[in-house]
């Protein structure tokens, strides 16, 4: 079995080249220390279970992408132009209103949404 070593929980190599290769459709390249912070909270939800079980590739992507987005805002590099929520287009105001990714983010409104369809 070929594990990488340097990541925390040592995931398959085939894992590590699953969750590259969806960040390279998207023209990032992982590394560094939000890299490895990844695969830490990967393996800490991976342990979580009572067999082991890894999230996804593109669940750890996301991780990835989050921390990164992060990382972004500390060093106040996360902005949009002045003028971008005057001259948005009509389509991309839609998506952004109709995205539910804020409410994806919140573990409690997850559970919230699972007890509603259990009761149904």
């Amino acid at each position: 079995m070929a594990e990488h070593r340097e990541l925390p929980g040592w995931p398959k190599k085939r894992l590590v080249r699953e969750v590259r290769s969806h960040l390279s459709s998207y023209s990032i390249r992982p590394k560094g220390e939000r890299w490895r912070l990844a695969w830490q909270w990967a393996h800490d939800i991976a342990i979580s279970y009572y067999h082991t079980t890894w999230p996804r590739p593109a669940e750890i992507a996301s991780l990835y992408i989050l921390l990164l987005l992060c990382n972004m805002a500390d060093n106040w590099t996360l902005g949009l132009p002045y003028r971008a929520s005057e001259k948005m287009p009509e389509v991309v105001a839609t998506l952004i209103t109709d995205s539910d990714w804020h409410e994806r983010l919140d573990p409690a409104n997850r559970q919230r949404k699972r007890k509603a369809k259990k009761a149904v």
